[in-house]
């Protein structure tokens, strides 16, 4: 299920470098989430799995190992919008509401999302 992979641990931030760095290899991932090399392979072919990451080797030099390449498919860039709405559904929850106190004096607080002013009466 597609909302219970992206409440995993690392996927949002893996989605989100693939969005800005295009694509990355297995041990860019790895070293950038300062992460286990077998949980991070598994959260990866997971993600393939899902459809929401594509991979591709590259084997230009048979002396050494080839590279895994991870990039974000379409379906990875929509899923990115769901972090993007949950987002802004708790901005909303921490700014929609009122509170009335009695007694004191009128007060004023401003932080970054809220501005509120308290009346007494």
């Amino acid at each position: 299920m597609l909302l219970k992979l992206l409440s995993k641990r690392f996927v949002k931030e893996i989605l989100e470098m693939l969005d800005k760095e295009e694509e990355m290899y297995f041990t860019e991932l790895m070293n950038a989430l300062e992460a286990h090399r077998g949980n991070i392979g598994r959260l990866l072919a997971e993600l393939v799995e899902e459809g929401l990451l594509q991979k591709r080797e590259d084997d230009q030099d048979s002396k050494k190992l080839s590279k895994t390449y991870y990039s974000l498919t379409k379906y990875g860039k929509l899923a990115l919008k769901i972090y993007e709405l949950e987002s802004k559904i708790e901005k909303e929850k921490t700014t929609n509401f009122k509170m009335e106190i009695k007694g004191g004096k009128n007060t004023n607080i401003q932080t970054e999302n809220l501005d509120l002013k308290i009346e007494y009466k």
